[in-house]
């Protein structure tokens, strides 16, 4: 009689180590699943058509848009719902960042919170010029135009700072937060009284004091952004740098004359993306065909494969509106990717971007807001 050899045991060592190995081999499966399905590009743009006719009254508000019709100011959801009204009354102006919206008529201001809900209304006492919200405070320029005074208010209406004598005889034309957690102020004031007219650049920090003061000369300023602790000061001929003091550094200077900014990235760490046009194809009707994308030390052109009524910068990926395309190229990109677009009528404007990466698109009276398809060069990082 044969005697049958008992099966050998795996030790617990090497089970250990095969069980280890299976896991390993099932983890590395299920990334390149995730992987694949995460850089396979969208190849479809997707449309939805708005509950409002074109106005300059449209603003992006997160993954909402907003539209002032008269009377009312509506929040408007991507797919086209209502999610709130609020009656700010006739003759209304509005600014809104991702999550508070500051709203003016005659002397009266509203602050709301995302929701739709009023925070504060009260009367600042003078006419309104305009106001600027930030992530902590809302800045208003009231009174006469060139004697101006300037009124900041927390997101709940509590008096933060006020500014009058600095401004005399100067016309406030824009301001805006910025600091890690938008504690300083910029102004921009236009001296209009001396033998030339000049652009003044100061800065603050709210509550506290004037950390700055900078002469911009003649050319006119239009955009002040906040990138990588610096405050980027564009006008029709330069972009200029300043320290979070106003001190400016020269060295930085980029010249931009002949180009104007459509829009701009700036995520939380790493360079800002500017997006630039021609002057001349954005003067009335907006006929671009070529852009110019500056980021950090990078400063590439782009030729357009078509005519465009518009371009935007988004997840590190540009993206640009024909009459019936949109056109995407990331940055690494040497060419456009075409879509068609799913609009009953041609695209005339741009009119913004939406924080999930959606845009607003005008097609003559009526608004769509439209998918921007991602590809292979897009990261995953947010407006």
């Amino acid at each position: 009689m044969q005697r049958v050899k008992p099966k050998r045991k795996l030790s617990q060592r090497a089970a250990i180590l095969i069980l280890v190995a299976i896991l390993v081999a099932a983890a590395l499966l299920a990334w390149l699943i995730s992987a694949l399905l995460k850089e396979k590009p969208s190849t479809v743009v997707t449309a939805a058509k708005m509950p409002c006719p074109y106005s300059d009254n449209i603003r992006p508000f997160g993954k909402n848009l907003l539209y002032y019709d008269g009377l009312n100011i509506h929040c408007i959801s991507s797919s086209g719902t209502v999610r709130w009204s609020f009656q700010v009354g006739p003759t209304a102006g509005f600014d809104c960042n991702d999550e508070t919206v500051a709203a003016w008529t005659g002397s009266t201001i509203f602050i709301l919170d995302k929701d739709g809900n009023s925070s504060y209304n009260d009367s600042l006492g003078e006419e309104i010029q305009f106001a600027r919200v930030g992530k902590q405070y809302v800045g208003a320029v009231i009174g006469n135009t060139e004697t101006p005074r300037l009124v900041v208010k927390d997101h709940e209406g509590a008096h933060m700072d006020e500014e009058a004598d600095a401004y005399n005889n100067l016309i406030l034309l824009d301001l805006g937060f910025y600091g890690p957690n938008g504690q300083y102020m910029w102004t921009l004031a236009l001296d209009v009284f001396g033998t030339a007219a000049n652009t003044i650049l100061n800065t603050f920090e709210v509550g506290k004091m004037n950390t700055g003061e900078a002469s911009l000369g003649e050319p006119i300023t239009y955009s002040v952004l906040y990138e990588n602790n610096k405050l980027r000061v564009i006008n029709t001929r330069k972009m200029l740098t300043f320290d979070y003091r106003g001190n400016e550094d020269i060295s930085a200077s980029v010249l931009v004359y002949g180009w104007r900014l459509l829009d701009t990235e700036v995520p939380e760490r790493g360079d800002a993306l500017l997006l630039f046009a021609p002057t001349s194809q954005t003067e009335s009707l907006f006929d671009i065909t070529s852009l110019r994308l500056l980021s950090g030390a990078r400063d590439k052109r782009f030729t357009m494969p078509a005519n465009c009524v518009g371009a935007t910068v988004w997840n590190k990926t540009i993206y640009a509106l024909s009459a019936d395309q949109l056109f995407r190229a990331g940055m690494n990109d040497t060419r456009f990717t075409s879509f068609s677009l799913p609009l009953e009528s041609p695209a005339t404007e741009l009119i913004g971007t939406l924080s999930d990466g959606k845009a607003i698109v005008a097609c003559g009276e009526e608004v769509y807001v439209i998918s921007l398809p991602q590809g292979f060069t897009v990261t995953n990082e947010g407006r």
